[in-house]
């Protein structure tokens, strides 16, 4: 059922926000795979570190929507998550990274708003960073459901 809520979001130009076996998720349904345990990415001095506070740096990609949503090139995020993505499914793009490799993020420049993230937002409140990523969704949505209103009542 997910996958085709997420094909179907895709062929509709529906803003998708993932966030860890969500963002994995989207990228298997577009081809991609998965690391299926993650140890092999740490050493004694990159412990991985599982927890829901903020714990792990990763970089943002310089020319991806999640940087201008973050409004940051770099971050600290938590960390639960056991896989990791792997290979890249179609059309998608690494938009955040951990320095040991670790894909943290990924997105559809194509796509007005399809973004994954490995760690999750929504334990963190306090961080007006993170939050940037619920606001844009819900005005990625907001403008979407505006322009369909729009094309109904014949007015676009």
């Amino acid at each position: 059922m997910e996958t085709h809520m997420i094909q179907y979001a895709l062929y509709n130009g529906l803003p998708v926000m993932g966030i860890c076996r969500g963002a994995q998720l989207m990228n298997v349904v577009l081809g991609g795979s998965l690391h299926q345990k993650i140890e092999h990415f740490y050493t004694e001095e990159t412990n991985n570190v599982r927890s829901i506070l903020p714990r792990k740096s990763i970089t943002v990609s310089h020319r991806s929507h999640l940087r201008q949503i973050l409004q940051t090139g770099s971050c600290v995020v938590n960390a639960l998550h056991d896989q990791s993505i792997k290979e890249l499914g179609d059309d998608i793009g690494i938009s955040a990274i951990e320095n040991t490799g670790v894909v943290q993020a990924i997105e559809r420049r194509d796509h007005p708003y399809f973004i994954g993230v490995q760690w999750h937002p929504e334990y963190m409140p306090q961080s007006n960073t993170q939050q940037n990523l619920f606001r844009s969704l819900v005005h990625n949505a907001s403008v979407r459901n505006h322009r369909t209103i729009e094309r109904q009542m014949g007015r676009e």
